[in-house]
């Protein structure tokens, strides 16, 4: 099993007795299932026999908690057995209900985890891979908190805020908009080193200037949390809804987990970069991401290939031309011929 499949949080939902309700992909790959095949199976079932008896003891018991994380032996099909963190956040209805688990599986942080998850430890992750990694991690924080749209901001060497990934442009404008005014919910659990939530953020008397902003994106309910490590403040991630949203306590455990997964993400990234320079290249990263998406596109739209041609497409003329794939896509971007007007 890869690096990355460590790497990039492994996250899905189960009902109450630990049902698969949703997974992504990469905890299909985790547990050595096709993703549409995981639904409706005991989460069980993929724990080592040595385990599964501790596991379904400590499972009975979540409902009556908000949070709750341990280690356990994973055994997945036709796969070496493996070792993780599990974090799960209870999900409520409005009566207090216990409706869904939300877990979310990381590699235990001395390497216990087998060979597989030791070869994190050998070096940095590359940017592109972090940076895939941090942008699927917000697209999962969406997911699990059942929130319109997610954000992540970090911080620059100096200590301020800069915007790093969101899963939409309406997110992305909203954090470009608390970093440019000074203002906001991450702004406040960042100084803080708390959850932070809004209801609605155009009824909130506390952050007046960015109440226009929200609206004008559609943004009401928001939901944030500080990323960090022992000792190092490193950003914020966001969940965002279009609506107004009465947020939970077991939501705002759930944020924390993220947090942790994404503070665990970045620490993988070693010292061998300064903060504020790993804030600017993540950036880069992303947006070159943006760039290919928008140049496969072009190319689907033009000539008919599918998502993986045009991305091979890309990285063949890349290759052959000794030029990185986001320089060959802003040329196919470039080159796209204007829409006729009907």
């Amino acid at each position: 099993m890869s690096y990355e499949t460590f790497l990039q949080a492994p996250y899905l939902v189960t009902d109450p007795a630990g049902v698969i309700r949703r997974a992504n992909l990469r905890a299909a790959g985790l547990l050595g299932v096709d993703g549409r095949s995981l639904v409706g199976k005991p989460l069980a079932s993929f724990v080592d026999l040595k385990d599964r008896s501790r596991f379904r003891g400590r499972l009975a018991r979540l409902p009556g908690t908000d949070h709750a994380e341990w280690r356990v032996r994973l055994r997945p099909r036709s796969l070496e057995p493996v070792q993780v963190v599990a974090s799960v956040a209870v999900g409520r209805d409005a009566a207090g209900v216990a409706r869904e688990l939300r877990w979310l599986l990381w590699p235990p942080p001395d390497g216990e985890a087998g060979p597989a998850a030791r070869s994190a430890a050998e070096g940095p992750p590359a940017l592109d891979d972090l940076a895939d990694a941090l942008d699927e991690v917000v697209d999962a924080a969406a997911l699990l908190l059942g929130a319109d749209g997610a954000g992540l901001m970090l911080a620059d060497r100096a200590g301020g805020l800069c915007w790093v990934t969101a899963s939409g442009e309406a997110e992305r404008a909203f954090e470009r908009a608390q970093r440019d005014l000074g203002e906001g919910p991450c702004v406040d659990a960042f100084a803080r080193g708390t959850v932070v939530w809004t209801p609605d953020l155009r009824t909130d008397p506390r952050w007046p200037r960015l109440a226009p902003a929200g609206t004008g994106n559609h943004i009401r309910g928001v939901l944030s949390a500080p990323v960090g490590l022992p000792g190092q403040d490193l950003g914020t991630v966001t969940a965002m809804t279009r609506r107004p949203r009465a947020w939970t306590d077991a939501d705002a455990a759930a944020i924390e987990a993220f947090a942790s997964v994404i503070g665990r993400l970045l620490g993988s990234a070693g010292e061998a970069r300064r903060r504020g320079d790993l804030v600017a290249q993540l950036q880069d990263a992303l947006e070159s991401r943006i760039l290919v998406e928008q140049a496969k596109g072009v190319l689907m739209e033009r000539e008919g290939l599918s998502a993986q041609a045009a991305f091979e497409r890309l990285r063949r003329q890349a290759r052959a031309r000794s030029r990185k794939v986001d320089e060959v896509a802003r040329e196919v971007i470039a080159d796209r011929p204007p829409r006729r007007g009907r």
